[in-house]
């Protein structure tokens, strides 16, 4: 029987078997489903307003837990309640107040023009706003290799059709490079083609950003990273036979942060049979290329194409055959059945390092696109003066400052002299439209000065035409630009043994350019001159390409054309 102390206990005990009040709980769970839903806003949101997702994630996040903590453990229900609406709503003012002074006035939230909205469409009616009509006319193949699909959300959809309309719009009018660039409330958009870089209509910033983001995305690049450069490479489909490989960059400025696209076409399996070489040069270079050992040097000055050049020659030769191996700092083209190193500058090891382990595994043929180590250039012409064909690319103004400037890395002119086998230099002139070049007879003295016959006829762009309208009329193939495509125009210093015994002696540009000048095929614009006779290009362009460069002053120009080297 049970004691009357037991009795009673049991007569304290409450009625009802509930002991949580079921209002108080509704409450916190409406409380915590607001919070729930504004977080998986703010995720969403961050990617659309270009601003810092992770961080803005990890804000919410944290402080949602404090504050559900809180709202559970405080003693007194009204307090933790109070605590948990204070406290997110406080992080909800300040994202609303940053997200806001990122975008337009009709993207802003939670201001009087959003609420007016939102009364007089309700909820549903801003939600199901007519979807904006997006067609795939590039498809576009991400990093991961998935191809992009269309997406449903409204503002997906937005960001995917501006980056539709941008894309064809470059590939169409057969760009090269394209740049979105923060320029205050607006981005600039450039586009280049073959060679020469065209504005495009600006862009609100909003939408700039939001291009630059999907590119980030779908290029696998780290979205939160706004400063640092960063590179990655996605594919581009016109149709079924047009394919471009997009390597994509971007880094902070000033301004902000840019975006550059690089869009390879044909270039990407171009050989040295496709570049320009005129039929003599090619077996010159032919020659240079299978001899048992030697060093030759392509150049360029900035932007015409040197890459493309160097890669050219290492896929010219047979890979099945020969033992192919290419050291750079970074890739920037595809190349088959070569193997391929990137090197990283640290302290521990060089560059110079990583070309000496190269050479130890006996390879026949070393390509080098660019070298940024002095220490690098002789190890280089030791090797090609014994077993190894090496590439070696530099940026140049022309064909004796290339000599120059490799001599100044070498530092032995006799070393040089005796790995040295060719140097070529180029530049990139644009190629007459076929579909509209017109026909026509220069002035005679013109001719003679070029060295023609008066009688020769020549081809340039077509005068511009206009329909009745008043609209002009473009060729379907250039879209009126009047060229189509670039391709070289190349002089080369083949070395002998009258050049290496003046290298070797250490003879001066001067001196060097008089015993090659005997010899011939030096003049770049000769070279260009020829292409217009052959009715490729067009004496207007021959004199923009071919200018020289403005000297940077006379003592410096001086100094450049006094020794080939700084030993």
């Amino acid at each position: 029987m049970p004691t009357l102390a037991m009795l009673d206990l049991l007569a304290q005990l409450p009625e009802s078997e509930v002991y949580i009040d079921p209002w108080k709980l509704l409450g916190m769970l409406v409380v915590f489903t607001l919070w729930a839903l504004f977080a998986q806003w703010v995720d969403k949101d961050t990617v659309a307003v270009n601003t810092y997702r992770t961080i803005w994630n990890t804000v919410t996040m944290v402080t949602g837990t404090i504050a559900t903590v809180l709202m559970l453990f405080l003693p007194a229900y009204w307090f933790g309640m109070a605590a948990f609406v204070l406290i997110n709503g406080v992080v909800a003012t300040i994202y609303i107040i940053h997200r806001n002074g990122l975008v337009v006035e009709e993207d802003k939230v939670a201001t009087v023009a959003h609420f007016k909205r939102l009364m007089s469409q309700g909820f549903r009616g801003s939600k199901k706003k007519e979807k904006r009509e997006v067609a795939e006319r590039v498809r576009i193949t991400g990093a991961d290799g998935k191809v992009v699909k269309i997406p449903e959300e409204d503002e997906l959809r937005e960001q995917y059709g501006l980056v539709q309309d941008m894309l064809f719009d470059a590939i169409w009018n057969r760009a090269s490079f394209v740049e979105v660039v923060p320029a205050g409330q607006n981005s600039k958009v450039r586009i280049q083609v073959d060679g020469v870089t065209a504005e495009r209509e600006p862009l609100p910033r909003p939408q700039g950003d939001s291009i630059l983001m999907f590119f980030k995305q779908v290029a696998g690049l780290d979205l939160q990273e706004r400063r640092k450069p960063q590179k990655g490479q996605i594919m581009a489909a016109i149709g079924g036979d047009q394919r471009f490989d997009v390597i994509v960059r971007t880094g902070g400025s000033s301004a902000g942060e840019k975006l550059q696209l690089r869009i390879v076409g044909e270039e990407k399996d171009y050989k040295i049979s496709d570049i320009g070489l005129t039929e003599e040069q090619i077996a010159i270079v032919r020659e240079a290329m299978h001899a048992e050992h030697g060093l030759i040097v392509l150049s360029a000055p900035p932007k015409n194409g040197l890459t493309t050049t160097v890669y050219s020659f290492a896929r010219s030769h047979d890979a099945f055959l020969e033992n192919i191996q290419l050291l750079e700092y970074e890739p920037e083209l595809d190349v088959i059945n070569i193997t391929r190193y990137v090197y990283t500058p640290s302290d521990e090891k060089s560059f110079a390092d990583e070309l000496q382990r190269i050479i130890r595994t006996d390879p026949d043929v070393i390509v080098l696109p660019e070298i940024r180590e002095k220490d690098a250039a002789p190890i280089a012409c030791t090797a090609a003066t014994r077993k190894q064909v090496i590439y070696v690319g530099i940026p140049s103004a022309d064909l004796f400052d290339a000599l120059r400037r490799w001599a100044s890395m070498v530092g032995d002119v006799k070393l040089l002299a005796a790995s040295l086998s060719l140097v070529l230099h180029q530049r990139l002139v644009r190629k007459l439209c076929p579909s509209c070049k017109t026909p026509y007879k220069p002035d005679p003295a013109t001719l003679q000065k070029i060295n023609m016959p008066p009688d020769k006829v020549l081809y340039r762009p077509p005068e511009p035409q206009y329909d009745k309208h008043g609209n002009p009329i473009l060729c379907q193939h250039c879209h009126g630009t009047g060229y189509v495509g670039r391709t070289g125009v190349f002089n080369m210093l083949v070395m002998d043994d009258e050049l290496r015994k003046v290298i070797a002696g250490g003879g001066s540009l001067s001196e060097i350019k008089t015993v090659a000048a005997r010899k011939g095929g030096l003049s770049l614009q000769q070279q260009a001159l020829q292409k217009v006779f052959d009715g490729v290009t067009s004496i207007e362009e021959v004199v923009r390409v071919t200018r020289p460069p403005r000297p940077a002053g006379k003592a410096t120009s001086k100094a450049k054309s006094d020794k080939p080297s700084a030993a």
